[in-house]
């Protein structure tokens, strides 16, 4: 519980930064050129990394769930819901951000109920909620959608192109990830890093039983 404290301490220390510029949809509350996706990843997964030719346009922050359905013994993942809020100027400011980042890391130790009313705490604080992230198949396979109308903005489904353990409890937290987007206006690359929770338990007993667990990550938005 300590770290949903701290984290709505930094946030609520971020207003000001925010409410002192007029962003939506994917366009950034505020400056974030010194803001780069290499600072927060270990060396290992720099590949992470979308190609030269992209700039980063948003820095946010997922809570929701990872959903599951038991087939054959095994939770087999079918997508995702999670609210995706703007964490931008917290990254472009160093001490909050690292402060924030850790934040982050520790939300793997909270129980879920308590994950999920942060979140819909953190959805009531005007101007921080840009998204609604969840699975669909508009474009075809069951894809990751973000969708930014909430917040005036376009979308994105994205298509995934790199998944990696997480370092630090790949048992517990999910995978890395990069996407590249299939469809939409709002990103060209996605990148997921610094998950906590998501992992469902290694076996089930009950066929086509659903699980929802819930995680947190940073999603970086390029284009």
């Amino acid at each position: 519980m300590h770290c949903l404290l701290k984290l709505a301490a930094l946030a609520l220390a971020a207003l000001p930064a925010v409410s002192a510029f007029s962003g939506q949809g994917t366009q950034p509350h505020c400056n974030i050129s010194n803001s780069n996706l290499a600072t927060d990843l270990p060396s290992s997964l720099q590949s992470l990394i979308p190609p030269s030719n992209v700039s980063l346009v948003q820095v946010t922050m997922g809570l929701g769930t990872q959903n599951y359905t038991c087939t054959n013994g095994k939770y087999v993942n079918v997508g995702a819901l999670a609210q995706v809020f703007d964490i931008s100027c917290l990254q472009n400011l160093p001490a909050i951000s690292a402060a924030f980042s850790q934040a982050v890391n520790e939300l793997e130790l909270v129980d879920g109920a308590s994950l999920l009313n942060f979140g819909i705490t953190l959805a009531k604080m005007g101007g921080f909620k840009l998204a609604d992230h969840y699975f669909d198949t508009s474009a075809g396979p069951l894809s990751p959608v973000f969708n930014f109308q909430v917040s005036n903005g376009g979308f994105a489904i994205g298509k995934k192109l790199m998944d990696l353990p997480d370092p630090t409890n790949p048992t517990v937290n999910v995978d890395w990830l990069q996407l590249e987007a299939i469809a939409g206006d709002a990103a060209k690359f996605l990148v997921r890093e610094q998950t906590a929770g998501g992992q469902p338990p290694s076996s089930c007993a009950v066929e086509n039983e659903t699980l929802q667990v819930p995680y947190a990550a940073k999603y970086w938005f390029f284009l």
